[in-house]
């Protein structure tokens, strides 16, 4: 997820000014190059640096919870992967730019939904990836 995010990012930056758009299923999905300075969705704008030190903890709380449960569960640890590569690939951003180069821009019109990049894809896919797997574990346990 890492390596994925970073390739996006890089094309996009290389190839679409801030602000351009490029329609890839009508105007429902485009690739709009956008820098983002806060976290996730636009919240928290021009807080770099508190959000940098709370993906840095991110990582290390990620990092110890796969070391505990790599092999006890493969899929648990998959989606702590996802995580992982997520958080590290936006604390790369923030820490050499400032800001987060997000692209994904999905919307019908005026009605946009924000602006995100595939690390926040990979960081939600494992959040509930890993809640959903716990939640069924705390069920078969029952």
């Amino acid at each position: 997820m890492f390596l994925l995010d970073r390739l996006t990012k890089n094309a996009v930056a290389q190839n679409l000014r801030v602000g351009e758009s490029r329609e890839v299923l009508d105007d429902y999905v485009r690739i709009t190059h956008s820098q983002n300075t806060g976290a996730a969705f636009g919240l928290l704008p021009e807080r770099t640096t508190l959000l940098s030190i709370l993906s840095v903890l991110a990582v290390f709380v990620i990092l110890y919870y796969y070391r505990q449960l790599r092999a006890d569960s493969p899929l648990i640890a998959t989606t702590l992967g996802l995580q992982l590569g997520g958080a590290f690939g936006n604390l790369v951003d923030r820490l050499g730019q400032g800001y987060v180069v997000d692209f994904i821009d999905v919307g019908v019109g005026p009605y946009r939904y924000w602006t995100f990049n595939i690390a926040d894809s990979s960081i939600v896919i494992g959040i509930f990836g890993v809640l959903g797997l716990l939640w069924l574990e705390e069920r078969r346990k029952k």
